[in-house]
C-alpha cells in the first residue's frame, strides 16, 4: 500500500510510519500550506494554519490514503488524521473565544466531509478532548463522531531481563529534553531533601538526569515562570551531590542501554500530550512514577507503576493561575514523589512486580502486529 505522509519527524515514526509492508510518500514540502504559512507569518505574523492541502497534479494514482498527524486535509483524495489533543488544531487568536474562531469550524466541515475517512485519538483522554469539543458544533459532530477511533501508539517490548532482587544500590533515571516541564526539577529537589535528611546517600541510590538544563521555558506556568534563582539553585544542586550523574542528552539506543539497567523511572511532569518515554522505560521493564496528566493514568496503572494525583483541569492537565499556584504544586509533586521513593526503598518485591507488570501491559495494550491490524483496519476503510 502507499500512503501519502506530510513529514517523518518523531510523531510520524511513532504513529504512522509503522508498517514496513506500505510504502510511504513524503508530501511534506509538496503542501502548499507550507509556504503559505511562510507568507503569512512573514507579512502578518498571522498564525500557523495546521491544513494539509497538496498540489494536485502531484498526487501519484496509486496512492490508497494520506495519513496526517494534527493536519486536516483540503483534497479530493481519501485520508485519515491521527492526532494528540484535538482536531481540527487551530491556534487562538487574541480576543476571539476559541469558539468562535472562524477558521475552527471552516476545517470542522473538512473533518465532517466524505474525503476523511477517519480520525484517530492517541489516547482516552484525546477522544473525551475531541467529544468535548465537538458538544459545541452540533451539525458537524455526528459525522465526526462516527470517524473517530482510538488508537494508543505502538511499542515492541526491548528487554526482558529482570533486575537483581538484592541489589544493594537502586537506580532511578530522568530522561526529558525539556528538563523543567517533565519535572526535573522536581526530581532534584525530591532526592536532595531525601539527602539531606539521611534518608538516601550515594551509597544506596544513583539518580540518571538525561536532560537539557537550557531548557528552562514551561510551557504549563504560561506567565509564572520561575526566576532565574532557581535555575541556578537546581543546577547548583545536580553538581553538589553524588546522588546525581547528569547528561544533556544520549541517542536513543544509549538511553535504552540505561533504561535496562535501571529499576525506576522518573516523569513528574507538569504538561505532557501523551508520554512516550513511559512507554520505553516498560518495554525496558522499568516501571515509573509519573503525574496524572493527559494520557498517563491509561498507559501508568498502579499495578505497573506510580502515580502522583494532581488536580486537573476539563483538558487532564495542570492549572497555573498564579506563583501561589505553581508553589503548591510544586510542593506536592515534591513531597510524594519523596513518600514514593521511600516505599520503593523499603519494598523491594512492590518495585519487581511493578517491573514484570510493566512489560505486560507493552505486550498486551502496545503490541506492533496488533496495532498494524488496527491501522490496516482503518486504512480499507478509504
Amino acid at each position: 500500500m502507499k500512503i501519502i505522509v506530510s513529514g517523518r519527524g518523531y510523531p510520524e515514526k511513532r504513529n504512522i510510519i509503522v508498517n514496513e509492508k506500505h510504502t510511504y510518500l513524503d508530501f511534506k514540502y509538496k503542501n502548499i500550506w507550507l509556504y503559505l504559512n511562510k507568507i503569512r507569518n512573514k507579512a502578518t505574523k498571522a498564525n500557523k494554519t495546521f491544513v494539509f492541502y497538496p498540489v494536485s497534479f502531484l498526487m501519484p494514482d496509486d496512492a490508497q490514503v494520506i495519513h496526517l498527524f494534527n493536519e486536516v486535509a483540503c483534497t479530493d483524495k481519501r485520508w485519515v488524521s491521527t492526532f494528540e489533543t484535538e482536531l481540527p488544531r487551530v491556534l487562538p487568536v487574541p480576543g476571539v473565544p476559541k469558539l468562535a474562531n472562524p477558521a475552527l469550524r471552516k476545517q470542522l466541515r473538512l473533518i465532517a466531509a466524505p474525503q476523511c475517512v477517519a480520525i484517530v485519538a492517541i489516547s482516552e483522554a484525546t477522544r473525551q478532548i475531541q467529544l468535548r469539543l465537538l458538544n459545541a458544533f452540533p451539525e458537524e459532530a455526528p459525522l465526526i463522531i462516527s470517524k473517530l477511533h482510538k488508537l494508543h501508539p505502538p511499542q515492541p517490548v526491548l528487554y526482558q531481563g529482570q533486575r537483581p532482587e538484592q541489589e544493594s544500590r537502586l537506580i532511578f533515571t530522568f530522561a526529558g529534553n525539556e528538563f523543567y516541564r517533565k519535572g526535573g526539577a522536581e526530581v532534584v529537589l525530591a532526592f536532595s531533601e531525601l539527602a539531606s535528611e539521611g534518608i538516601v546517600s550515594a551509597r544506596d541510590v544513583q539518580v540518571n538526569i538525561v536532560g537539557d538544563l537550557r531548557n528552562r521555558y514551561n510551557f504549563a506556568h504560561g506567565r509564572y515562570q520561575d526566576e532565574d534563582y532557581f535555575y541556578q539553585h537546581i543546577e547548583t544542586l545536580i553538581r553538589g551531590n553524588a546522588l546525581f550523574s547528569h547528561t544533556a542528552s544520549l541517542p536513543n539506543h544509549a538511553l535504552i542501554d540505561l533504561f535496562k539497567r535501571t529499576h525506576a523511572g522518573l516523569l513528574p511532569t507538569w504538561q505532557d500530550t501523551y508520554g512516550f518515554s513511559v512507554l520505553e522505560m516498560q518495554a525496558c521493564g522499568c516501571p515509573v512514577i509519573s503525574t496524572n496528566v493527559r494520557a498517563l493514568p491509561e498507559i501508568n496503572p498502579s499495578e505497573a507503576g506510580w502515580m502522583i494525583e494532581c488536580p486537573l483541569n476539563d483538558m487532564f492537565e495542570l492549572t497555573i493561575n498564579s506563583a501561589e499556584d505553581k508553589a503548591s504544586l510544586r510542593r506536592f509533586i515534591v513531597s510524594q514523589l519523596k513518600s514514593t521513593i521511600q516505599d520503593i526503598l523499603a519494598n523491594r518485591e512492590a518495585l519487581l512486580s511493578r517491573s514484570k507488570a510493566a512489560l505486560t501491559r507493552i505486550q498486551q495494550v502496545h503490541d506492533p502486529v496488533r496495532f498494524k491490524e488496527q491501522l490496516n483496519a482503518i486504512y480499507a476503510l478509504a
